[in-house]
């Protein structure tokens, strides 16, 4: 995997580069330190990024202003920033999560942890609750609805809570066991119970949580054949 690191205080980014690089150890084929935005957008369009680390105030710079250039891009932040105050805004660009400084070692690992925990059962998503950001586990999602530029998400619980990214995007920030069954649907594959078949060539879908989830033509052959096993 490759890392970028964008921070301007020398002694920040020195010690954001030794715990990263003991958190992933030989899973890193390359690190990269920038501490401003042109280089960055630099780095970004040369190399693959799968992970990156961005300070908000970069030499008077705006770190938000790289994700708003980089919105196409498919690598993951985590945002270390002494603006705590700006962690809402963050959330509106799918964030893995806002480290707030001056922060520990632990608290810094369990950020890293939530990006090795996207290929586990232990991932988690960020989401908007009652004006403060909220981490679910993935395994706790039901399926994820379309609402216009934003996404509804079900729980398993049957609770319901938004995102802010569109239902496209999101589908970037999930692990592969989520499926995109419809244009308006993304679904958890491990709580798959029933695909219900109709007249006229229409399909439905039951979870354990939820009932008559639409189903596209074009995703019933997959849906059919994950069902079977």
């Amino acid at each position: 995997m490759n890392v970028l690191i964008l921070e301007d205080e020398p002694l920040i980014a020195q010690g954001l580069e030794r715990e990263v690089r003991a958190h992933f150890g030989a899973r890193l084929s390359n690190l990269v330190l920038h501490d401003n935005v042109p280089q960055a957008l630099a780095a970004l369009a040369q190399e693959q990024i799968d992970l990156l680390l961005l300070d908000l105030h970069l030499h008077g710079a705006d770190g938000y202003d790289l994700l708003r250039l980089a919105a196409d891009a498919r690598f993951q932040t985590i945002i270390v920033s002494a603006h705590a105050e700006r962690s809402i805004t963050a959330f509106e660009f799918g964030v893995l999560d806002f480290v707030a400084k001056p922060f520990s070692r632990e608290r810094l690992h369990k950020a890293l942890q939530r990006y090795t925990g996207r290929h586990t059962e232990a991932a988690s998503l960020a989401v908007k609750k009652r004006g403060a950001l909220e981490w679910i586990a993935m395994a706790d999602i039901d399926h994820v609805q379309a609402d216009g530029h934003y996404s509804n998400i079900v729980l398993c619980s049957g609770e319901q809570c938004f995102h802010d990214l569109p239902i496209d995007k999101l589908m970037a920030l999930l692990p592969p066991h989520f499926l995109r069954v419809h244009r308006s649907y993304i679904v958890n594959s491990l709580g798959f119970k029933r695909l219900q078949i109709g007249a006229g060539g229409k399909y439905a879908l039951d979870t354990q949580t939820s009932t008559g989830i639409p189903v596209s033509r074009s995703s019933y052959p997959a849906l059919k054949q994950r069902l079977l096993g």
